[in-house]
């Protein structure tokens, strides 16, 4: 999971521009009379997100009597998101957030739309939030859906909030098959609370990513095996080890915690792999 800044503007932002591009009188006021609505809740937002209290914040059907959930889902697609419209610039601009376009829910597949942390279903009122939106690849957020965690333990993860640190947490198992085979686990941070530990686990099994990590690593596994065996017959599995630590220690730089440092940590680490696995790959 990719670490993202906050966006830069808030709800009233949002809203007041959303507002503006409605041409319809009564709905653009209805808006406008819910945002010390949505003004509170997002401090309540901002409040509990960082503790992972999230889960406590009550579901809705509503903002505001005039403001319901069907109406502010209207809202959201036709106004706030449509091209062309005052504020589809911001829509953009959370889209558009995370590094290299790579979802921040997976690290691996591209943005492909804006995710509602808490679901538009249960909790209408931050539809607007810019806190509440993020960037997703559409696996991640078919994946996610309108689940709603009833505890801590059970949120994914938040990009916006949590932060996993440095330390290596991803870890790529090699298996002795023919071909080798990699399995992707999560070993907890010792800087991580039993909850984060027990977060980064769920994320990891409701966005699927293990399997997706280690269909990645088999393909990475036949993009290299000519390259390895080179290197073998020239200089044998010490040359190999040698050679894969100098590519783990390359992508390490860049990001502790990728499937692709995990594989070639695992890849270095492993004799087996060293002395033999590398000519199992073809």
């Amino acid at each position: 999971m990719k670490r993202l800044p906050l966006p830069g503007f808030d709800v009233r932002h949002a809203v007041e521009l959303c507002a503006f591009g409605i041409t319809i009188p009564e709905r653009a006021q209805a808006l406008i009379d819910a945002l010390p609505a949505m003004q509170s809740a997002e401090s309540a937002y901002l409040h509990m997100a960082p503790t992972a209290q999230l889960y406590l914040i009550p579901t809705s059907d509503g903002v505001t009597p005039q403001l319901t959930g069907e109406l502010m889902g209207v809202v959201y697609k036709s106004h706030f998101m449509k091209a062309g419209s005052p504020s589809r610039g911001l829509y953009d601009a959370i889209r558009v957030a995370s590094p290299y376009n790579l979802c921040p829910l997976c690290g691996q597949r591209t943005v492909a739309s804006v995710d509602h942390y808490l679901p538009q279903s249960l909790h209408p009122v931050f539809n607007l939030t810019p806190v509440n939106l993020v960037p997703s690849c559409s696996d991640c957020n078919k994946n996610k859906l309108a689940k709603l965690a009833q505890s801590a333990e059970r949120q994914t993860l938040h990009p916006y909030f949590d932060d996993l640190g440095n330390e290596r947490w991803l870890v790529a198992d090699i298996r002795e098959t023919t071909p080798p085979s990699i399995a992707y686990r999560v070993r907890p941070a010792q800087a991580w609370t039993a909850v984060l530990a027990q977060r980064v686990q769920h994320h990891f099994e409701v966005m699927g990513l293990a399997e997706l990590y280690a269909a990645q690593a088999a393909s990475e596994l036949a993009d290299i095996s000519f390259g390895l065996e080179r290197v073998g017959q020239t200089g044998g599995g010490a040359a190999v080890c040698a050679h894969l630590q100098g590519e783990y220690a390359s992508r390490f730089v860049r990001d502790a915690n990728s499937w692709k440092t995990a594989l070639y940590e695992g890849l270095f680490t492993s004799d087996w792999f060293c002395d033999e696995g590398y000519r199992l790959i073809r």
